[in-house]
């Protein structure tokens, strides 16, 4: 603390930062004025606040040669205190305290825990790992972390004993080699680097060599392996240890040390190819996607190959290089990243402006603090075009907080007005805007680059978002909104969709090159060979009444044996029009799936191939049929073409309608249970004839219910072998509306501002899951079925789901299931979060494969989809490869059952050519499903939610009831169990006074109040409830007479 004789104590930080408040005025005067930009306040010395104790060697030279006026007030009085003044240093303290009350603000850790932002940049990053995380009780963080189980069962899932990875931890820049020690006690566990034995339930892997250690060499570390795994530290080693372990340990660090430098070795030996490597790959103006193979192949020369392939530390030091280029490549998702995964190379247009700006931002700051007066400050501001668009986005911001309020958690209020005028930007205007698109909304550099404090810089020195705790890349999106060039609900979800030639458009859409659709299109193949349906022949097709690509339906044949029926599956059929070698096609595999985004879906096919091929009379078709009983054993099956002539469409409740009300709907019903934010549009008149349950004639019913029984035989044969039952999602699905909302837009310029009246309408809540869903999902898996039979007795190459982890789990799986998971099932209950989490832990990820393999989850030998040919591209190619093999059986007048067609020239693909293909296709399908099912879906949720908090669009409780999932060292983790499951944390700082960690256990509820939302990052903090005022109590009372009355 420091004092004048006539001002209270100063804090060192204070003062350190030049606050005015801090610094006497002649105390001011007589040193070097802090440096500011005209109505800045000081902005450019706040910049400094986190490195205050650091002074520039040229601001001590300047300071040291200004002369000192002898009449001025120097900071530090000399001439002594009287007695009473004297203080001791906590008297002090506390005097300051009383005089200087502040609220207690959270402080940036030096590698974050849990928190959305870190200081990776001046603090030293070192291989620290989990030994010291302070997790006191653990339930479920993989299921907290998003519930995208498909994603993060595969770190582990697919990496097995001997397998060396890498990982980084917490953003970390620092990687931190390992090896697998496999599966044992329901866990992973791996021997680190930092000679560490650690067990994971889930361990991101950004770089994996198979089988790099042989497993009979771990078996000592294995035989130290505890039941349960240890806490305080982690760290095996630290709690047992044997002669043979402890060798074993040493022989696998020699291993991973070794790796280690025979990479930079070679590092440095290919340096010049190296670092050269965003020169050689990146295109000028588009994103690229291209594995660790193909990248390593254009960046080395061939002469560096061994044995015609380079070898894994020459891999390494490649994956090296590209992870130090934070700017120029990038895992396309480190959550399910692979050595043969993909990277993005971004282009060379947003490299170049990323290193603009950061020249300009600096240009500017160093300028800035040589300009001694305001004119001069002045005149830097109108030379700078760096200065004169922040002047710009000032005055378009502050326009637009005149019709919707600003707020810190990640969008902009609601509002009806629209601006009068719009901004018009210049060129670098532009590139300015697009630095911030690519920070806030891509997310194209890792958290640890500086492009994090390059942007904050620029967002601080507009001055309008100084009641922001943080300004992180929340706030960009903000101010993306705020200047006009993002609407204000937009979702910066929609930016992780990354496929190649493909651009994410500001008005939402995605703007793919033009296609000849007629040049990709070829005769029918199956032209004279189509079966005719008849009108005998209906075919139940159950959609919404505004879906419009129809890919299913079924229909019911009898035979004349009693107890066997046909059922047939009858899907769209456009495979047999398009040419698999065709652009569209080869468009067709870059984006390889519908995307279902709540007010941002884009179909697969253009639109009039959809029409084209949507399941309707008089439409092909290609038809997978099985012959079973009622016990629902599978006596035979086939594959036609053929034509549609009756069909019928459904809804899910119309079928509904008609089956027996049995069994358990699994979600809520439509009765309170939805929660809705802006005025409800009327429904949309349908799009199709929509038959209602007595438009149906008694044959059909009967048709329907043995149909549902068939369907339920099949289902009871299916869980025999494993097939899960129908499980709750864990978020909820919402629905978007942008009806009633008006843009105005710049008549001439593209690039201008644009300003929205009106927001969207929000609802969601869990729809239920009766038996008309298990109906459609029974047969659709039945198509499956038969199209993987069908191509596995011919050994025909497809897109095969596979799950190889549950194949090596089998025996832990048959022990859950059997002494825990079916027990509830019979009860009718669901599984709770634990049994879920293992459960699908022992199960791994799904994977794409060209050879067949077992599907744990339907409970069938061997899979692959093929029911929805208009909307995912693998299905597109089931029914390629199936009629290429059809025409050649027709061709040559006989079956290819029995014979190996796996290389044969007649399909469009051989199994040599398609398994390259599997793995791209398969981290393109998983980037869209974490779009589709988790991250957009979570914004919308998040968005409607913070409209009713922030501004009373919805009633909300005022307080929660928190199911603790997860008690670490910064506080808790759990769901809002009385609001849809939503994930929240309630930070140490937020808790009630003498509330103790140690007293939270995994599965309290606890009641707590929401403290704030971030819709951006989706997080939800929560804190222990204050007591209501007058006022909010009698609110409280008049809402409890009202839900009581209605």
């Amino acid at each position: 603390m420091l004092r004048t004789a006539r001002n209270s104590y100063i804090c060192w930080r204070c003062l350190a930062a030049g606050t005015d408040a801090a610094i006497p005025a002649k105390a001011l005067r007589s040193r070097r004025r802090p440096c500011t930009l005209p109505g800045t306040s000081g902005l450019l010395s706040d910049s400094r606040r986190a490195f205050s104790t650091t002074n520039t060697h040229a601001a001590r030279s300047q300071q040291s040669q200004t002369p000192v006026d002898s009449n001025s007030t120097s900071t530090i009085r000399d001439d002594p205190l009287d007695e009473s003044q004297r203080l001791n240093i906590r008297d002090r303290l506390r005097l300051w305290e009383k005089e200087n009350p502040l609220p207690a603000e959270e402080v940036l850790q030096d590698i974050s825990a849990g928190q959305s932002w870190g200081n990776f940049l001046t603090r030293s990053q070192t291989a620290r790992t989990f030994t010291d995380e302070p997790h006191g009780q653990q339930s479920n963080p993989d299921l907290f972390d998003g519930d995208v189980l498909s994603d993060l069962r595969g770190q582990t899932s697919s990496i097995l004993a001997g397998d060396l990875i890498e990982t980084r931890f917490d953003g970390s820049r620092l990687p931190v080699l390992g090896i697998c020690l496999g599966r044992h006690h329901g866990i992973h566990y791996f021997y680190m680097a930092t000679g560490e034995l650690l067990p994971y339930q889930s361990l991101t892997s950004v770089f994996t060599v198979n089988n790099y250690v042989d497993p009979a060499q771990l078996q000592p570390l294995v035989d130290i392996l505890p039941a349960e795994p240890f806490t305080k530290p982690r760290n095996v080693l630290q709690h047992v240890q044997t002669p043979q372990a402890l060798e074993a340990a040493s022989e696998l660090q020699e291993l991973l040390t070794k790796f280690y430098a025979d990479a930079v070795t070679f590092y440095q030996s290919a340096l010049k190819f190296i670092e050269r490597a965003s020169e050689q790959v990146a295109d000028p103006t588009k994103v690229k996607y291209m594995s660790l193979e193909e990248l390593a192949e254009r960046i080395l020369p061939a002469f560096l190959k061994s044995g015609g392939k380079f070898s894994p530390h020459n891999l390494y030091a490649v994956h090296l290089a590209l992870q130090r280029d934070g700017w120029g490549f990038r895992p396309l998702n480190v959550r399910w990243h692979r050595r043969n995964y993909i990277y993005e190379v971004r282009p060379s247009q947003d490299k170049r402006i990323l290193e603009k700006v950061e020249e300009r931002v600096r240009k500017l700051i160093d300028a800035a603090y040589l300009r001694p007066s305001s004119a001069q400050f002045e005149s830097l501001w109108e030379q700078n075009n760096l200065g004169r668009f922040i002047k710009r986005a000032r005055k378009a911001i502050q326009a637009n907080r005149a019709t919707r309020p600003w707020t810190p958690h990640g969008m902009i209020g609601p509002g009806d007005a629209l601006l009068g005028d719009l901004p018009q930007w210049e060129e670098a205007d532009l590139e300015y805007i697009r630095f911030m698109e690519l920070w806030a909304c891509h997310r194209v550099v890792p958290k640890s680059s500086q492009v994090d404090s390059l942007a904050s810089t620029i967002l601080r020195l507009t001055q309008m978002y100084k009641e922001s705790d943080w300004v992180a890349h929340w706030t960009g999106v903000t101010f993306l909104q705020e200047i006009g060039w993002i609407p204000p609900w937009d979702i910066p979800a929609r930016y992780g969709y990354r496929f190649p030639d493909v651009e994410i458009t500001r008005d939402g859409r995605l703007q793919r090159p033009p296609i000849d659709i007629e040049k990709s299109l070829r005769p029918d193949i199956a032209e004279g060979a189509r079966r005719d349906w008849g009108d005998d022949a209906k075919i139940f097709c159950v959609d919404s009444e505004q879906t419009a690509d129809v890919d299913d339906g079924f229909s019911l044949e009898r035979t004349d044996s009693a107890g066997e029926y046909w059922i047939h599956v009858h899907i769209a059929d456009p495979a047999s029009r398009i040419d698999p070698m065709s652009p569209l096609a080869h468009q067709l595999q870059t984006l390889p799936s519908s995307l279902y985004l709540a007010g941002y879906s884009e179909t697969m096919l253009p639109p009039e191939l959809e029409q084209a091929f949507s399941l309707d009379p008089e439409k092909p078709t290609l038809t997978f049929s099985a012959k079973v009983n009622e016990d629902g054993q599978l006596l035979d099956y086939k594959i036609e073409p053929g034509i549609a002539r009756n069909v019928v469409h459904m809804t899910k409740e119309g079928l509904s309608s008609v089956l027996p009300a049995q069994g358990q709907d699994l979600g809520l019903e439509d009765d309170g249970h939805f929660f809705a934010v802006g005025k409800e549009p009327g429904m949309p008149p349908p799009i199709k004839q929509i038959a209602q349950a007595e438009d149906l004639t008694q044959k059909d019913k009967d048709d329907l219910l043995l149909l549902d029984r068939l369907g339920e035989a099949l289902r009871s044969r299916r869980r025999e072998k494993g097939q899960l039952p129908p499980m709750e999602a864990r978020l909820p699905s919402p629905t978007v509306s942008f009806h009633g909302i008006s843009e105005k837009r710049h008549p001439t310029d593209m690039n201008a501002s644009r300003a929205w009246s009106g927001d969207p309408f929000i609802k969601f809540g869990r729809s239920p899951y009766g038996r008309s869903e298990q109906l459609v999902e029974a047969l659709m898996h039945t198509a499956g079925e038969i199209a993987a039979k069908w191509c596995q007795s011919r050994n025909i190459a497809v897109p095969y789901s596979t799950q190889p982890e549950a194949v090596r789990n089998a025996s832990q799986l048959e022990k859950l299931r059997a002494e825990v998971a079916d027990p509830l099932t019979a009860a009718g209950k669901p599984y709770p979060q634990s049994v879920r989490q293992e459960l699908f832990t022992l199960i791994g990820t799904s994977e794409l494969s060209a050879t067949p393999g077992p599907f744990y989850s339907t409970g069938l030998d061997a899979y692959t989809k093929s029911s929805s040919p208009l909307r995912r591209y693998t299905d597109l190619m089931v029914h390629w490869q199936i009629h290429a093999a059809l025409a050649q059986e027709r061709q040559t007048g006989s079956s290819l059952a029995g014979t190996d067609c796996a290389e044969a020239r007649f399909l469009p693909w051989t199994r040599t050519t398609l398994a390259p293909l599997l793995p791209a296709l398969q981290a393109r399908l998983r980037q869209i499903r974490e779009v589709d099912n988790r991250d957009g879906p979570s914004q919308w949720i998040f968005q409607a939610l913070l409209r009713a908090w922030r501004f009373g669009e919805a009633p909300l409780p005022r307080t929660f009831s928190l199911e603790v999932d997860d008690v670490v060292a910064t506080g808790i983790r759990g769901r809002l169990r009385d609001f849809h499951e939503l994930p929240a944390t309630l930070p140490l700082t937020r808790m009630g006074l003498g509330a103790r960690l140690a007293d939270a256990a995994v599965g309290d509820v606890l009641e707590v109040e929401i403290a704030d939302v971030n819709v951006v990052t989706m997080e939800i903090e929560v804190q222990s409830p204050k007591a209501p005022d007058a006022e909010e109590r009698v609110d409280e009372d008049v809402r409890r007479v009202e839900d009581e009355a209605a």
